[in-house]
């Protein structure tokens, strides 16, 4: 097993790996996107979450609560125009990811067997993070720890790779007229790490 850092990768020796992601005393929701070459989603359907658990090689379990969400990646089912798949995190019911610890643990999906792990640090204000990524190198497959930070949440997220978060125009049960809710901040992405580096 590794113990990763930001940048470093990890070549994956099985085609089937399990990312799970958890945090002490939180609950996260884990999401997947799988991106082209040009780092965006083809459509909405490469956007796999609790949601939409299943896409293209790529599958979401929820932890029911008591566990780990996790995403599946068969990177023999992997479409060839995909070159990597993003794993992201949130806290569920929203807020800034300072004084939580998250932690990937990248696994043999078939066998349980621990690759390797990555647990981001010195988070703050961020709401949802990219933590790590499976991408496609060579005709190989390797695993790199990412820890980039968002101020928008999933929807900056989502938003930046391609994803169209359009929210619907009413909801289902009309609201008070005097809980009108201000509009969402500007979708800006904050960095909270270095870019990775490295094959």
């Amino acid at each position: 097993m590794t113990a990763m850092t930001p940048g470093s990768n990890v070549p994956l020796s099985v085609p089937r790996v399990a990312v799970d992601v958890a945090a002490p005393s939180a609950r996260l929701d884990v999401s997947g996107l799988l991106l082209t070459g040009d780092g965006k989603v083809r459509s909405d359907d490469d956007f796999v979450f609790y949601n939409q658990p299943q896409g293209p090689g790529v599958t979401h379990r929820s932890g029911g609560g008591s566990g780990p969400d996790t995403i599946t990646v068969d990177t023999a089912a992997v479409p060839a125009g995909i070159e990597k798949i993003v794993v992201t995190a949130s806290l569920d019911g929203g807020g800034p990811f300072a004084g939580t610890t998250p932690t990937a643990t990248v696994r043999g999906a078939d066998d349980g067997s621990v690759i390797a792990t990555f647990t981001p640090t010195g988070l703050g204000p961020e709401t949802a993070l990219v933590v790590v990524e499976v991408y496609r190198r060579g005709g190989a497959w390797k695993v790199r720890a990412v820890g980039q930070g968002y101020a928008n949440g999933l929807a900056g997220i989502a938003t930046d790779f391609g994803v169209n978060v359009d929210e619907p125009a009413a909801p289902a049960a009309p609201a008070p007229a005097a809980s009108v809710s201000a509009p969402p901040p500007p979708l800006a992405a904050m960095p909270s790490a270095p870019p990775p580096t490295g094959a």
